[in-house]
């Protein structure tokens, strides 16, 4: 049985909660623990036994759930317990693939990969939550690595940021015995291998390079190489501005190049109902195409945490969304 299986069967049989009027799929919360309390109130949900549940409902945590705010690690108790009690599901995103490895060590004591200087700092802010227990740290590690890249719940998809059946064949031949290993890990995070794409794309989506005489420069005045493109859409004869979705920054109304333009799979229409989070769209376009939902509303910039509540509808709806505004601390 490969992991892709071993996810549905345990979607299958092994809940404790019914979910007869469907799933609640949460956006990234960044460390926004207040908020995601919120949320849940907001939602039906009460805290029982020590952990969050609704009677006829699950959670499905898209990714994203650690960095930039101040609780990570009890955002993650919050899922973890939400998950061993079978009210809830999550899978990982690029944030917590950044964590797993810089926090997991090569036989040499090196990190797996070493993140820029502005992902570093997220990640050393995430530490200090241990309060310098490394044991702590680790034992949440391991944890995170046995979470999947994805969720396929038949009339409904969940993956961090870009769903192509091709990757998620792949990407799914990284678990054994219910946990990514190590050595696929580092296989990866190396350009050179076979897995680089399909697993960099799953969780951070399609990227395109801007050409070297361009320069972009977002509202943190970082100068930006690429930005991401709505994978479900044709590229070629799209302008920049067109096929941006999710960029925090404006790009020019020219048709882009075709020699920028990579190959990639686009999502097709007639495809099930994909939800990914990432994009931080704010208060845009949630629903871009009608199977495709980001429900990624920016908390952690100061936007909002989203939900949408899916109840078996054929057709997206975005009269189903929950949002909580960002909790505002006092100076």
């Amino acid at each position: 049985m490969n992991f892709r299986q071993n996810i549905e069967v345990k979607l299958q049989t092994g809940s404790n909660h019914s979910n007869r009027n469907g799933y609640d799929i949460i956006g990234d919360v960044h460390g926004h623990y207040s908020e995601l309390q919120m949320l849940f109130k907001r939602m039906g949900y009460s805290k029982e036994n020590g952990y969050w549940q609704h009677p006829e409902r699950k959670a499905v945590f898209v990714g994203d759930f650690i960095n930039r705010g101040s609780d990570s690690r009890k955002v993650i108790q919050t899922i973890r317990s939400m998950i061993n009690n079978g009210s809830g599901y999550a899978i990982l995103g690029n944030h917590e693939i950044n964590a797993i490895t810089y926090f997991t060590k090569r036989s040499d004591g090196r990190p797996i990969r070493t993140p820029g200087n502005s992902n570093r700092k997220l990640l050393d802010n995430f530490f200090i939550e241990y309060k310098n227990n490394y044991d702590d740290l680790q034992k949440d590690i391991k944890w995170l690595r046995t979470l999947p890249l994805f969720l396929d719940l038949g009339e409904i998809r969940i993956v961090h940021a870009y769903w192509n059946d091709k990757h998620i064949e792949k990407v799914s031949k990284m678990y054994e015995n219910g946990r990514i290993r190590k050595k696929h890990l580092k296989d990866a995070v190396k350009k050179e291998s076979t897995l680089y794409t399909p697993f960099l794309e799953t969780i951070k989506g399609i990227e395109i390079n801007l050409p070297k005489d361009l320069i972009i420069k977002d509202s943190n005045n970082i100068t930006r190489t690429n930005f991401r493109v709505k994978w479900w859409i044709e590229p070629h004869g799209h302008t920049f501005d067109s096929l941006s979705y999710g960029n925090r920054f404006s790009l020019p109304k020219y048709t882009i190049p075709n020699e920028l333009i990579s190959s990639y799979d686009i999502y097709p229409e007639d495809a099930p109902m994909v939800f990914v989070g990432h994009y931080c769209v704010g208060r845009g376009v949630m629903i871009p195409q009608k199977n495709i939902c980001c429900v990624d509303a920016c908390v952690a910039n100061g936007g909002r945490l989203a939900a949408y509540r899916y109840s078996g509808e054929k057709i997206m709806d975005k009269n189903r969304f929950v949002f909580v505004d960002k909790v505002k601390v006092n100076s």
